[in-house]
């Protein structure tokens, strides 16, 4: 394992920047940060601390025994092939990513040139460096790759106060869509739910003050039982004449919100299968409720 951990990071936005800064203050040294711009780059040296070098990705691409590349994940393979063909990275570094969707094959030139590759995502929704710095202890970081990068981003995650989790290389991508699943769709199903309340006259503060109980307690209870025994509602009690009164509304409605509540409809039925109040005839039920409710649109 790299024995001092000296941190370059190659990307100075949200997650580059507030690892640095987690790592300066745990007593790690970042030798070095890199970035599109220079002004991107002395940014976030000044807030990882003193001692930090801004240079060209080129030259942070040498400069620490762990070379972070916490850039857009579209840009990760590109940038690290062309410091491979530059002769950039040392023989023996950890050259790691923190793309959730990615594995460390995406670093395979580094690993050609003599490099240790890995990843680590944390799991945590950044909208600010702000938010990452104090979002991201406690954050679970899901960690793969060669057993030397894995051993010094163990490190690294814990001494930003992360939780570390090894994940296979095969499986990064899923765990990516189901962090995706967890955080940025229910985030888009409440946008679809306050569509659908404005229709019924309810503005967008009493949405979000009336609504904001319902929701908490229902996380509240799918991460404290389950998520099928978590659940209520119309389907769960196999009440489908009003879930064809919804959809019947909805088609009538400008929330455009009519196929996605059929879509969940059927994925809600499995669960409510799972959770032994919908019988499989039940289920077959629905289906042609939904079928129907197609079929007028």
């Amino acid at each position: 394992m790299v024995r001092t951990l000296d941190i370059a990071i190659i990307g100075p936005g949200k997650v580059g920047t507030a690892v640095g800064i987690l790592a300066a203050r745990a007593g790690l040294r970042v030798t070095a940060v890199a970035g599109r711009t220079k002004a991107h780059a002395r940014a976030a040296a000044g807030a990882i601390g003193p001692g930090v070098r801004v240079c060209t990705p080129r030259q942070a691409a040498s400069a620490g025994g762990l070379v972070l590349l916490a850039v857009n994940d579209e840009a990760i393979a590109p940038l690290c092939s062309k410091l491979a063909q530059a002769g950039a990275f040392r023989k023996g570094a950890v050259v790691a990513h923190c793309a959730g969707a990615l594995n460390s094959h995406a670093l395979k030139p580094a690993a050609e040139c003599g490099c240790f590759v890995g990843s680590m995502h944390p799991l945590q929704t950044f909208p600010t460096v702000e938010a990452a710095v104090a979002k991201m202890p406690g954050a679970y970081c899901f960690i793969e790759g060669d057993r030397r990068s894995a051993a010094a981003l163990t490190k690294l995650a814990v001494a930003i106060g992360g939780i570390p989790v090894r994940i296979g290389g095969r499986h990064k991508v899923l765990h990516h869509a189901a962090a995706v699943v967890a955080c940025n769709f229910v985030t888009a199903l409440l946008g679809a739910a306050m569509r659908i309340a404005a229709e019924a006259k309810i503005d967008r503060q009493t949405f979000l003050a009336a609504f904001a109980p319902l929701v908490r307690s229902t996380i509240d209870n799918v991460f404290s039982m389950g998520p099928a025994e978590a659940l209520t509602g119309p389907i769960a009690r196999g009440d489908f004449q009003t879930v064809a009164r919804h959809l019947e509304a909805l088609k009538n409605s400008r929330a455009g919100a009519e196929s996605l509540y059929a879509m969940l409809s059927a994925e809600t039925a499995f669960l409510a299968y799972r959770k032994g109040t919908l019988t499989a005839s039940k289920i077959m039920d629905l289906a042609e409720v939904l079928k129907a409710a197609a079929n007028d649109a």
